[in-house]
This record gives C-alpha cells, structure tokens and sequence, in this order.
C-alpha cells in the first residue's frame, strides 16, 4: 500500500518526535512509514527501506543533532534526494529540531539542503500536520482513485509492465551535478573528523576553495600520506567533478586523475567513473552519488593501507 509520507530520523528522536507526529499524521488521514512499524524480526533493513522509500510520497528528513553522521538516516535522506534530483519532483520536506546553534549546525552539515525550505520542530506536531494536508491536498489521489488503483494492482499483479524512457534536460544534469558534488564534499568532511576521532597519530585539513572546490588532506605523524583536490570542472567549466591527487595546485584546474561525468540508462541519472577501471565494481559503471563518494574516498586513503 503506498504511503503519504516516510519518516526519515535518528533513533534518539523516535519518542519526542517522530512517536507524536507519526500518531498526529495518522490521526488525520495521512499515511506514515516509520521504521518502528514496518521492520520485523528478521526483515531485510535495505530492502525494507528501499521499498518504502519507493511507495512514500514524500520523506520528512527529522534533521536534529543526534542526526548528524548516522550512517543510515543518512543514507536514505541522500536516497530520497538522488530521486527528488532524477525525477525533477519534490520530494524531500525537512523538519529541524534543536536551538539556534543545532540548525546552524546541521546546515553547514548537509549544505545541499541550504536551498530548501525546512520546518521547524516546536513541540507540537499540529503545525506539521497542517503542512502535511496542505502539500498532499494537491497531489492525494481521491478515494475512487484510490480503489482504482488498488484493484488494478490486484489484477496485474504477475503483469509486468514496461519502463517508460525520460529525457533528462541540461537543468536536470547541471541539478543532478550539483546535488552529487555536495554529496561527495560533505562524505570527505565527516569521513576526515572520523579519521582524526579514530586515530591519534592522524590529523587532517578540509579547505574549501570555493563553492564547487575543495581540498583533503591527511597528515601520519606530521607527514603527508593522503592529499587531493576535487572540484566541478574538467575538459571545460562543468564536464563532471574532476579528482587530482599527490601533486596540488590551488590555483589550476587543468590537470586530474580522475573525472566523474554524468550518465543516465534512459530511467535515472547517475555518476561515471572515465578514467579509474579499478572503479567498475558493476558491469555498467553507474553509480549513485553516495557511492561515489564511498569509491572515491577509498581512493583517497589507500596509501595510509600501505603502512
């Protein structure tokens, strides 16, 4: 059965926040997907997610600080982002939860969501509700609808159907380019604190150069081991997200070791390995966002595996 909205939060939220809002949605008509209710012993957690995230609406990102560096709230916020990014739809509503302070925090800490508009968490799940209804008011199918589409599910059940083909316009790739480079620069920023938490003979640099430029750096026992550039560039000024590593030039960004370019299967845009074989873990070398990110710093730390 689809569902109004999916609940996307950190455990430590679950009883002040989501327990309330998902009752007070559910009190009103608007169909919830909480973790809590749809997950039982022995499930699948991926696929479970994953097919939440598909039949939901809409994902309220519950963004608080003990939401910041959770590996799987994370990771399904940036899922939902990569299919508001391809679909060219909304479909991400974020809900900050924490003093002054907290929400400057958690801006800095995903910067692809400075551009959205967020709500803030007060208390009382009533004023989200209200958003809730009036955003669902224009896109809710009406009842008969509803049954239409049930029973034709029902009937076509073992039927497949076939994928429909979607153009992508240059606005949905420069989009797309956008949303993945922030992505990647804020994977190094959490990847580097958790490297320096984790090891004390480590220290790290993060530098943004500019808006689309930054630089990493690891430093083992004072040495340089790990350092590299990455930006939005190329052949021109927005081919893909070039990778440069050992020898940095602030000042250039002609040369690189790595440049990622933006492909799509007819259904779905993705990121592109040109240059790295190594990278091609899947027969079609395409790859999400979040996963570049994940290639690309395993990259970026191999020669600290060499010690």
């Amino acid at each position: 059965m689809n569902r109004d909205v999916f609940i996307c939060h950190a455990g430590e939220d679950k009883q002040e926040v989501v327990i309330p809002l998902a009752e007070a949605l559910e009190n009103e008509g608007v169909t919830s997907w909480v973790d809590k209710g749809e997950i039982k012993w022995g499930d699948s957690i991926t696929q479970k997610v994953n097919k939440g995230l598909k039949i939901s609406r809409f994902v309220i990102v519950v963004l608080s600080g003990s939401f910041i560096g959770k590996h799987w709230p994370e990771r399904e916020m940036y899922a939902a982002l990569n299919i508001e990014a391809s679909s060219g739809e909304v479909k991400v509503l974020p809900l900050v939860v924490g003093d002054t302070n907290i929400k400057a925090g958690i801006l800095n800490a995903y910067p692809l969501l400075n551009d959205k508009k967020y709500l803030n968490w007060e208390g009382k799940p009533g004023p989200i509700v209200n958003a809730a209804l009036e955003l669902l008011s224009g896109s809710r199918p009406s009842s008969t609808t509803n049954e239409k589409s049930e029973l034709s599910a029902k009937s076509t059940v073992n039927i497949p159907l076939p994928k429909l083909r979607k153009p992508f316009s240059d606005r949905d790739r420069d989009v797309f380019l956008i949303d993945s480079f922030d992505v990647i620069k804020n994977y190094f920023q959490r990847a580097l604190i958790q490297l320096d938490s984790q090891y004390t003979e480590i220290d790290s640099d993060f530098t943004e150069v500019h808006r689309y430029n930054f630089i990493a750096k690891v430093y083992l026992r004072g040495e340089t081991k790990c350092q590299s550039k990455i930006w939005i560039g190329g052949l021109s000024t927005s081919d893909g997200i070039a990778y440069s590593e050992s020898r940095i030039n602030m000042g250039h960004d002609n040369s690189f070791n790595e440049l990622i370019t933006i492909e799509d299967d007819g259904y779905k845009l993705y990121l592109s390995f040109s240059m790295g074989i190594m990278y091609q873990k899947n027969a079609k070398n395409l790859y999400d966002p979040q996963d570049a990110a994940e290639l690309l710093w395993s990259r970026f730390v191999a020669p600290l595996e060499r010690q």
